[in-house]
């Protein structure tokens, strides 16, 4: 995996390139030399946000065994930390 690097004018006349060869590679474009965003196939994002997810999951169970918890499961502790990210989600599209 490599992180090729080009300007935001160049990659007008060359998306279609660019795309077509990046694999699992990311694209870094730029603005006036400052990074302005990446790109990266739907495999490697999914692949990444799966990654993030099982983080995410051990350090809950983790800081779950810190506070003490020791008597639950990890998976009622992810239970929990679901159905608050659930209620999290949906106050934000009630305060949208």
């Amino acid at each position: 995996m490599a992180t090729r690097v080009i300007p935001k004018t160049e990659l007008r006349d060359r998306i279609r390139e660019e795309l077509a060869q990046l694999g699992e590679d990311s694209l870094l474009i730029t603005e006036r030399g400052r990074p302005l965003a990446v790109v990266v196939s739907v495999g490697r994002w999914n692949d990444l946000q799966e990654s993030v997810e099982d983080l995410e999951d051990t350090l809950a169970v983790l800081e779950s065994r810190f506070r003490g918890d020791n008597g639950r499961s990890a998976e009622a502790v992810l239970d929990e930390i679901e159905a608050r990210e659930a209620d999290v989600r949906r106050s934000a599209r009630e305060t949208g």
